[in-house]
């Protein structure tokens, strides 16, 4: 993982994975609220990836059933570009895809329900070759992963190394292009077969033709990398083969001995590299499909959703991380932003105060950096944590990903924070507890009064309801007065004299600022009516508004 060095064959043995299991399983109902009684087949495409690490079968699905065991996830493993065109097709309800380009056209052709998906978790990508290293990869590039295709290309040349593609535009598969795509002369590239005229995507070789060294293997990743260690003389002349793996894929089938001949030659790209120190980071998402794009059979959006609830919780994220081992998990949360303070509460105050709180809302994803607009909001509770209320509006964050709240001290009870962030793009709500603050009893606290009266927009009437918009929960009254005239003679004189007659008078409660409706059975008749209408808070203070209006 970039700035990290990770361990390889960090596999947790068979016995210890099974006693493990059920304090995972624990973790992941826990961060789930109970589901409802429901049961439905769930069709999932999915990348290889989550199957050949382990992730699947070790937790994904037995951690599911428990959490949802009327529901039965129908888990079908092949690569990106295969799991998006199938679900176009109408093969699943669910995809789960690690090649961000892919997935943008799934997006942008309106597959997906959701406009950016969901962030689920992570790995990264090395580069494993034999374990004497023919292309010497592991002494020129071990932290650079273009110089080393351009090494194995150059032994490859002298008929000393091959490569072994998946080649079946898998999200590893379109990786390795976009990192071919970077690679310099003397090495000859050519735009990839498969790459669909993405002009970032290439391969070696030219006019279609591709080098002796370089093969596509057209199989998952489990069994491109097999394919690879057993680098069969007859398939692969000269021998020497390396590949491009996940890391949990490797960590799990050489910690089953399934593999004793390769090991890990390049991984944690550096920041001075082409690339960068994201090149090698490996994000994953999970779409529901739109069900007004696939319509034979139908989606099933509501499992489908089930199901992304589930990936994106608190508890199956906490899972993921300890998955095979919290020491070397096979892919890592990324669900929800990470909030950190930078300006904590203090540690008490007094009646009157006002604080600070400055916090930070990162990605996880380390190639994804800070989130910027997020709305942050402030949640204040007064008894321990047992409820919450919002404090404030919220602050959207800046483009480094900062947000500065505050609060007021109004309450001799001492107060615990938090904030909160909502659904945003990719990313899942959370919540991070920033701290208590103990309030000083130095004094006693005059409460203050509310004296602010609410506001009432300008009514509308028709011929069953009176519709506004008040800033405030309060109780609204109307009362609809009818407009009659008649001519009396006055002094010798005609005169016309206007009157009101009260026919309607209705209440609402608005529990919040908003719209009411204040509605009543029988239509009245067409005319000029007076409607007067008075907002009462919860604080007592009453505002009037006295309008004339025409009901058609």
């Amino acid at each position: 993982m970039p700035g990290q060095t990770l361990a390889t064959g960090a596999i947790v043995p068979g016995m210890l994975r099974r006693a493990l299991l059920p304090l995972l399983l624990t973790a992941v109902t826990i961060g789930l609220s109970a589901g409802p009684a429901v049961a439905a087949t769930i069709r999932v495409q999915s990348t290889t990836d989550t199957i050949d690490a382990g992730l699947v079968d070790g937790l994904l699905k037995p951690a599911y059933a428990a959490a949802q065991p009327g529901d039965t996830l129908q888990y079908v493993g092949v690569g990106t570009g295969k799991a998006l065109d199938n679900a176009k097709a109408g093969l699943a309800d669910v995809v789960i895809t690690h090649a961000p380009s892919l997935e943008r056209q799934f997006v942008d052709q309106g597959y997906s329900l959701e406009p950016y998906g969901r962030a689920i978790f992570f790995s990264d990508y090395v580069l494993v070759g034999p374990t004497g290293d023919p292309a010497h990869v592991a002494d020129v590039a071990p932290h650079d992963a273009i110089g080393a295709l351009e090494a194995i290309a150059a032994a490859g040349g002298n008929a000393g190394a091959n490569f072994v593609s998946r080649g079946d535009n898998s999200g590893t598969n379109v990786q390795e292009q976009l990192m071919w795509g970077l690679t310099a002369a003397p090495l000859v590239k050519q735009p990839s077969a498969n790459g669909g005229g993405d002009p970032a995507r290439f391969e070696p070789g030219s006019g279609g033709t591709l080098p002796p060294w370089y093969h596509r293997t057209n199989k998952g990743q489990a069994a491109n990398l097999q394919d690879a260690a057993v680098c069969n003389a007859d398939t692969y002349p000269g021998g020497g083969c390396y590949t491009m793996v996940d890391r949990g894929t490797f960590n799990r089938v050489a910690g089953q001995g399934l593999i004793s001949n390769l090991k890990i030659v390049s991984q944690g790209n550096d920041p001075a590299a082409r690339g960068g120190a994201d090149l090698l980071v490996n994000p994953f998402h999970a779409y529901v499909v739109n069900p007004a794009k696939v319509t034979d059979p139908p989606v099933d959006v509501d499992a489908g959703l089930r199901l992304l609830d589930f990936l994106t919780s608190p508890g199956f994220q906490a899972a993921v991380s300890g998955f095979p081992s919290a020491d070397d998990p096979a892919f890592r949360p990324d669900a929800f932003p990470a909030v950190t303070v930078s300006t904590p509460p203090p540690a008490s105050a007094k009646v009157g105060d006002a604080i600070t709180l400055a916090v930070n809302v990162d990605n996880r994803l380390p190639s994804a950096g800070p989130v910027d607009g997020i709305p942050v909001q402030l949640q204040r509770s007064l008894d321990g944590g047992a409820s919450w209320q919002d404090d404030g509006a919220p602050v959207p964050s800046d483009p480094a990903g900062h947000a500065v709240l505050t609060s007021a001290i109004t309450s001799i009870t001492g107060a615990s924070y938090r904030v909160a962030t909502p659904r945003y793009r990719d990313l899942s709500p959370t919540a991070a507890d920033l701290g208590a603050v103990t309030v000083a009893r130095t004094q006693t606290p005059q409460p203050v009064p509310d004296r602010t009266k609410p506001r009432l927009s300008k009514p509308g009437l028709a011929r069953r309801v009176v519709t506004v918009t008040v800033n405030e929960a309060a109780t609204v009254r109307a009362a609809v007065a009818r407009r009659a005239t008649r001519k009396v003679r006055r002094n010798g004189k005609t005169r016309t004299v206007t009157s009101y007659r009260t026919v309607k008078t209705v209440s609402a409660k608005a529990k919040k600022a908003g719209k009411v409706r204040l509605t009543w059975k029988h239509a009245l008749p067409r005319g000029t009516y007076r409607v007067t209408l008075r907002a009462t808070d919860r604080a007592g203070n009453a505002r009037t508004l006295v309008v004339r209006l025409r009901a058609r």
